[in-house]
């Protein structure tokens, strides 16, 4: 099956992203994963006996959860976001204070630390 993805945002203090998706059926999900690779608005999402592809790439990820997308929702998890690449406007760096349990930021932020800049 054939998804597109509308949404997505990240969990630092979890590791776990987000994505609202959406099937050529007009089908709307959100999805809870785990993956070295965050999925962008845009992206293609194919589901297939031989796994997951993105953007015609496999992917490899743990799916938590699935639930039917409910806007309601959507906006509680971005208002309530601790990540501040998911703000509609991307800052220049990283100023999550708690611990980020991503590997690579998805967003290509890196961190500010106290200090370090005037």
């Amino acid at each position: 099956m054939k998804w597109t993805v509308i949404d997505s945002l990240i969990s630092p203090s979890t590791g776990t992203a987000f994505s609202c998706i959406i099937s050529y059926r007009e089908l709307k999900l959100i999805i809870w994963y785990k993956s070295s690779d965050f999925m962008m608005p845009g992206d293609e999402i194919i589901t297939s006996d031989l796994g997951v592809f993105i953007n015609g790439q496999i992917s490899y990820l743990t799916m938590c959860n699935v639930i039917p997308f409910n806007a309601s929702l959507w906006r509680t998890m971005l208002a309530q976001s601790e990540c501040p690449g998911n703000a509609e406007i991307k800052p220049t760096q990283c100023n999550f204070n708690g611990k980020c349990r991503l590997k690579k930021c998805p967003f290509g932020l890196e961190k500010n630390l106290p200090g370090l800049f005037p």
